[in-house]
């Protein structure tokens, strides 16, 4: 089971849930889960295309190539527009 967890007013707005859970069956590339299990992502799409997340898989910063496994954490952060007024930093917790 990977957690992902969505930070950021922007994201917050257009997800039904900023924490979701997914069991894998093998490693997938952070690209390949969000192709995959697009049912939880639809809504953060335009913000992938418009290039204004952050990824982090178990704290370090991680590009879509970056692979994830069962255990790990993701968390997506928007990092687009005005960043003082989303609160998105590249050091949340």
């Amino acid at each position: 089971m990977i957690k992902i967890l969505m930070f950021g007013h922007a994201l917050k707005e257009v997800v039904e849930d900023p924490e979701v859970e997914i069991s894998l069956e093998e490693s997938l590339s952070l690209r390949k889960l969000l192709e995959t299990y697009q049912e939880h992502f639809r809504e953060i799409m335009p913000f992938l295309e418009a290039q204004e997340l952050m990824f982090t898989i178990n704290h370090k910063i991680s590009t879509l190539d970056g692979l994830v496994k069962n255990g790990d954490t993701v968390k997506i952060t928007h990092q687009g527009g005005d960043q003082s007024a989303d609160g998105a930093r590249w050091h949340n917790p």
